[in-house]
């Protein structure tokens, strides 16, 4: 026995001053020639080797800067195989006899090419000895095998010429494929590292091959997909995928993969936690269980069982998809039953459709839809009823109520049948049509009625919509509403969707509060009042009544006889508002009372050097302009309007305080009334041209005008 140990010790001993010896006088890059050969008749492809180093024990070599070419009938302008690294393991005993036969490859870091040329065919497929020089196509004959084809860290961009789709790139792969010949069965390893916390991985486990020429998609393969806490938001960058972008949550789920010569099968289940859509949360667990079956030869791909649901709401979907054509076609049936509508208004508030942040819905929807037409223009026929609506939140503490709903899918349109908007003691009559509806860019087309609303249910529903134009405006009354809104789905949010709004509104309102400014004490100061007229609370205007009409045509608001009563006196307005942009350009006619004009300084004040006129009532009339925004309005002197009282001898009274102001507003905007640029050329060199600085020094002096009808007296 201890003879035994001894023959072994001195055979190890010898073994092992035969490898020191053998590896400090062998020079590996001395093979590099045959070495490059070997890859290169085996691979079928131009090989270029960098510096090489040599381990006996497991016999293996490292090599830097490897590069495989493409096969030329590609026409690649990039490398098949740019590797920094790649690790090549070889039989000892072949090498022993400086003879080199590689038994696994490892590649560190690499960037694969992956080509499908017009004819369908990879520039894989062509790995192996070259062509017969009479072939004209990429051959497709194999005897390239290995034991083990690792890739660690790879990167693998795909190009699909048959289908001209454009280069894509996938990052972070590690691949290992175990007894590998592409003519038979082998293992496959493959895991995608994505960034961001944790441990985010998906991984795809199981045997595969042979490995087709043409179409990868149908290679034998049985084995299982398994995703770990993968965020979405991760995946969308890993995929490039437009589908994805906006989405995000955490991503868990087995999947059971079985594709066999002519049938395949897909059997799984995910699950979303913490979803979110455009950075809103949704605030419920989204799940899915499917079973799918694709009929490889067929091109038929069937939905046999799948049920998504969106927290309590489940959606069954069932039908096949023909991908036998490009695009492919739909025949396909959804049916949803008991909807919770909280849960869906949170989902479309995520794809721009939204209530403001502090409103829920609540309430139940049945769905049942049928889905035709091809994959890139689905068409949707069906029925969505609702009922049982609720709509509240900070700005709605009366919960909105709709008792039902019923909303037609053809594949043009979605359209609604009239249904009623109760909030508050006021009824809105609505229908509601969405044309375009599968397109990138929909469109709504709103009808909305509601004789006799009362202003504080119309304030509130549009603040619960997001509109921010009516904030600075609280109060009482009622207005007689009926408009059309029609513009892009996409638009409808905030004060957006104004700009689509277009319609006639008579307006009573009554102890109006607006934000902004005290329009008594700025029209004090145009005027040079002593004594500044009104409340004394800045940044606020209070209005006790207000009535006349408003036209909206484009998101802008415009009217030529809305009359007010301020602490003032009365006002008359004339102009427009821009809904969506806040802007105002307004005409304002404010006719003091006599006894505020008393209080401050008397009719006196309404003369020389002053924005101020007198009428005959014993009345001061200030004309001023309101510019600026909603927010920050601007109020100075009515210069122009001003002018034209003078010349016309239109002095407003508190009865009628926009008297004269839509023909004066009118004549200013066209350029009339004194203002001889916009008339005809001809006109202009048959007149005398006026003085201009004796025109002014007539109007202020309140000196008449030789056309001016005589002024009331004062």
């Amino acid at each position: 026995m201890r003879k035994s140990l001894i023959v072994v010790g001195i055979i190890a001993a010898v073994v092992a001053v035969a490898i020191l010896i053998f590896r400090a006088t062998f020079d590996i890059n001395r093979y590099r020639g045959p070495i490059q050969s070997n890859l290169q008749e085996r691979l079928g492809r131009p090989v270029t080797l960098g510096v090489m180093q040599l381990d006996l024990l497991p016999p293996r070599f490292q090599v830097e800067k490897v590069i495989i070419g493409d096969d030329p009938q590609f026409g690649n302008p990039r490398p098949f195989i740019q590797a920094e690294e790649l690790g090549v393991s070889v039989k000892l005993f072949p090498l022993l006899r400086r003879s080199v036969e590689i038994t696994s490859l490892t590649l560190t870091r690499p960037q694969v090419e992956l080509i499908k040329n017009e004819q369908g065919v990879w520039n894989f497929a062509t790995l192996g000895p070259a062509s017969a020089p009479e072939a004209k196509e990429p051959s497709t004959k194999r005897s390239f095998s290995l034991d083990n084809f690792v890739i660690e860290d790879g990167q693998i961009a795909m190009t699909d010429r048959k289908v001209r789709q454009p280069r894509s790139v996938y990052d972070h792969i590690d691949m290992t494929l175990t007894d590998f010949d592409p003519d038979q069965q082998f293992s496959v390893q493959v895991a995608v590292r994505l960034p961001g916390k944790g441990n985010q991985e998906f991984r795809l486990e199981g045997t595969g091959g042979p490995v087709p020429p043409t179409d990868l998609s149908s290679m034998p393969f049985r084995g299982t997909l398994d995703l770990n806490g993968v965020r979405l938001a991760g995946l969308q960058q890993f995929l490039k995928s437009p589908a994805l972008a906006g989405l995000d949550g955490v991503l868990t789920g087995t999947t059971d993969i079985n594709i066999g010569p002519e049938i395949g099968s897909v059997v799984g289940s995910l699950h979303i936690q913490d979803p979110r859509v455009r950075k809103i949360d949704l605030g419920y667990l989204i799940t899915a269980q499917y079973k799918l079956r694709h009929d490889l030869k067929g091109g038929l791909l069937s939905i046999t069982d799948a049920t998504l649901r969106l927290g309590k709401t489940p959606l069954a979907l069932a039908g096949t998809v023909d991908t036998r054509s490009s695009p492919g076609q739909l025949q396909l049936d959804v049916v949803a039953r008991g909807i919770s509508l909280a849960e869906v208004s949170r989902l479309a508030a995520g794809f721009g459709v939204a209530l403001s942040p502090n409103t829920t819905v609540k309430g139940r929807a049945n769905a049942q839809i049928e889905v035709r037409g091809t994959t890139d223009n689905p068409e949707l026929s069906g029925i969505v009823s609702a009922a049982d609506i609720h709509v509240s939140g900070k700005d709605m503490p009366i919960p909105a109520q709709i008792k039902s709903v019923t909303f037609r899918l053809t594949p043009t349109e979605i359209r609604s049948d009239d249904f009623l908007v109760n909030y508050d003691g006021t009824s809105i009559k609505s229908r509601v049509a969405v044309t375009r509806y599968t397109s990138e860019n929909p469109m709504v087309d709103a009808n909305m009625e509601a004789p006799g609303a009362k202003l504080p249910a119309i304030l509130s529903i549009a603040k619960a919509y997001g509109v921010k134009a009516l904030d600075n405006l609280k109060g009482e009354g009622t207005l007689n509403l009926k408009v059309h809104l029609a513009g892009s789905v996409n638009s409808l949010t905030g004060d957006q969707m104004l700009r689509g709004l277009a319609g006639v509104s008579i307006v009573d309102f009554n102890h109006l509060r607006v934000s902004g400014t005290n329009l008594s004490q700025e029209i004090s100061k145009v005027g040079g009042f002593l004594k500044p007229a009104g409340s004394k609370q800045g940044g606020v205007t209070d209005i006790s009544t207000m009535t006349g009409r408003l036209t909206i045509k484009n998101g802008v608001a415009e009217t030529n006889d809305l009359k007010a009563a301020l602490d003032l006196g009365t006002i008359g307005i004339a102009g427009t508002a821009d809904l969506v942009t806040h802007q105002l350009n307004l005409h304002v006619n404010a006719v003091v009372a006599p006894k505020v004009s008393q209080q401050v300084g008397g009719t006196s004040i309404g003369g020389y050097m002053k924005a101020v006129l007198a009428n005959g009532q014993g009345e001061l009339v200030v004309p001023v302009l309101v510019t600026g925004t909603f927010q920050n309005p601007q109020v100075s002197p009515d210069v122009k309007a001003l002018a034209q009282m003078k010349l016309k001898g239109i002095i407003p009274t508190s009865d009628n305080p926009a008297a004269g102001l839509a023909g004066i507003v009118g004549d200013i905007l066209k350029g009339k009334g004194g203002n001889d640029q916009a008339k005809p050329a001809e006109q202009q060199k048959e007149q005398k041209p006026p003085d201009p600085l004796q025109q002014m020094l007539d109007i202020l002096s309140d000196r008449k005008q030789p056309d001016a009808p005589p002024k009331p007296q004062k």
